[in-house]
């Protein structure tokens, strides 16, 4: 029996609790909320919690399919990422799209029948991670049935690079700019899936050090050097090392993190694709009846339910 490799549990843990805060974030901005509060911080905010998030999902996603491509892969090992991926995304894309169009007048966004129509060339909302992840998928077991493994192996980085560059012709169908964007995390996850421990290195000294570090670099990045992310959904090729910075520094404080004594935070890396899915229906109703229903102000009013 393999051992499970528990510094992804954590780093999927910790960027999906960031994910649910960042939409939070920005369903209280969209809805007006953080009026008083400078558009700059606002923005900074929303983009730290990009940086910090996307590129750990691919990455980890990559270390995980680069540790077991050598025997898992081709057509059964596609259909099973379909099973996985493209279906929930069906599903909750309509959901989603029924949640908005019942809810018109009450959410930031009102929702039509064209959204629910389209889902199949044009991802909606927080789905485009799931599409573009399908779309990764395909592409490296593309270049694995053209080229062999461990020739897909030494290219998949370079090509993650060439489709970087392309970002800035990639149309907006089939979300071809967010997966130009985010391949190379995938990647690089996949090159450095025979490098990486498997077992974690724990000192909490370790974990703090780290954790400061992040903290004061996503700050720095933002706040004095300029180096935040343009897009809202992956990382924009301007932060490219401003990404690949913070991705060393998380991963550094999830691998000095303890094996025992902190199982909710595997747990919630290990239902992390679970609570992607339905937690935009709980955030969005919460923030609905706290503003329209209770009148709240107050930022942690939002901020703890929506949360936790």
């Amino acid at each position: 029996m393999v051992s499970r490799n528990i510094a992804l549990d954590y780093a999927k843990g910790i960027g999906i609790v960031i994910v649910v805060f960042a939409h939070l974030w920005r369903g209280l901005a969209g809805a007006g909320l953080l009026n008083g509060w400078s558009p700059d911080v606002v923005a900074g905010i929303s983009s730290a919690c990009t940086l910090l998030s996307m590129p750990i999902f691919f990455f980890v996603s990559g270390l995980l399919y680069g540790r077991s491509m050598a025997r898992r892969h081709g057509l059964k090992e596609f259909a099973g990422k379909v099973d996985a991926i493209f279906y929930p995304y069906l599903i909750w894309s309509v959901i989603i799209g029924l949640f908005e169009m019942l809810g018109s007048g009450l959410r930031n966004h009102s929702g039509h029948w064209g959204d629910v129509l389209d889902i199949l060339w044009n991802p909606h909302g927080i789905f485009w991670f799931l599409y573009v992840l399908l779309l990764t998928f395909a592409l490296v077991e593309l270049m694995i049935y053209v080229v062999g493994v461990q020739w897909a192996r030494l290219l998949v980085l370079p090509t993650g690079a060439l489709l970087l560059l392309a970002y800035p012709w990639a149309p907006r169908l089939f979300c071809l700019p967010e997966f130009c964007m985010s391949f190379i995390y995938f990647a690089l996850g996949m090159t450095l899936a025979g490098v990486l421990p498997k077992v974690q290195r724990p000192s909490w000294p370790g974990f703090g050090l780290a954790s400061l570090a992040l903290l004061t670099f996503t700050y720095l990045a933002h706040a004095a050097w300029h180096m935040g992310t343009h897009s809202m959904r992956s990382v924009s090729p301007n932060a490219l090392l401003t990404a690949l910075a913070i991705l060393l520094l998380f991963m550094t404080m999830c691998y000095a993190l303890p094996e025992k004594g902190l199982a909710w935070l595997a747990y919630l890396g290990e239902r992390s694709m679970d609570i992607y899915l339905v937690h935009l229906l709980f955030v969005a109703t919460v923030r609905i009846f706290l503003h329209k229903v209770i009148h709240a102000q107050a930022l942690l009013v939002y901020l703890v339910p929506g949360i936790c």
